[in-house]
């Protein structure tokens, strides 16, 4: 039989991938199985096992897949206004978070389909350091912010970062999970980043507290 070659063994591994996608988001990550996978791609099991050791294996790559594409066609910007990079950089995710593709799929899977479990702690841990990695990249920008004078120097810069965090989720939960948002949505999701780029201008409830004096 002839070798595979690096192209047709990796067109084999997107279609496990894609398959996975499919399958995790109907089953759950505990109800499936790696000959679901494997059905669902159209191979055999024992193709599947020829790339990935077991499900959860399947999982980190499909996983490490979708949060490289979510990085595509996006750079962050060294020059110019901080703000607006940072603007762009949560339409940009947000766009990619609830417009149907891999992104969403795989979000929906690690947050919704993934359940509590020894078996399914590598993932787990995968969400959490993707959770602390656009934490991260937040905070980056409103250091960067502040040292341009775009923010102030007062501004506590990890509750500010969990604050524009947390308003992307509820923006996420509000255009995915109700009916709120309509018509013109993303001007009004446009709108609403804005508005939380003016809190982090203005709110004193985001400013770094002054240490008490303990000898009062």
């Amino acid at each position: 039989m002839a070798r595979k070659t690096k192209v047709e063994s990796q067109n084999t591994r997107n279609g496990i991938l894609d398959a996975a996608e499919l399958v995790f988001l109907e089953k759950g990550v505990a109800q499936t199985a790696m000959a679901d996978i494997a059905d669902a791609a159209g191979i055999s099991r024992g193709a599947v096992y020829g790339h990935y050791k077991n499900k959860i294996d399947v999982c980190l790559a499909m996983c490490d897949r979708a949060f490289a594409r979510a990085a595509e066609g996006f750079e962050l910007v060294e020059d110019g206004p901080v703000l607006e990079t940072l603007r762009q950089a949560a339409l940009h995710y947000l766009r990619q978070c609830v417009e149907s593709g891999s992104v969403q799929r795989v979000l929906e899977i690690l947050y919704m389909k993934c359940e509590q479990s020894e078996e399914n702690a590598p993932l787990l841990r995968r969400r959490t350091l993707y959770d602390k990695q656009t934490l991260r990249i937040t905070t980056a920008l409103l250091r960067r912010a502040v040292a341009s004078g775009e923010l102030p120097a007062t501004l506590d810069l990890h509750l500010a970062s969990v604050y524009f965090q947390s308003l992307l989720e509820g923006i996420f939960g509000s255009m995915v999970w109700t009916d709120r948002l309509h018509g013109a949505r993303w001007e009004d999701v446009d709108a609403l980043l804005l508005a939380g780029i003016d809190t982090l201008h203005y709110s004193t409830r985001l400013s770094r507290k002054s240490v008490p004096d303990v000898a009062s």
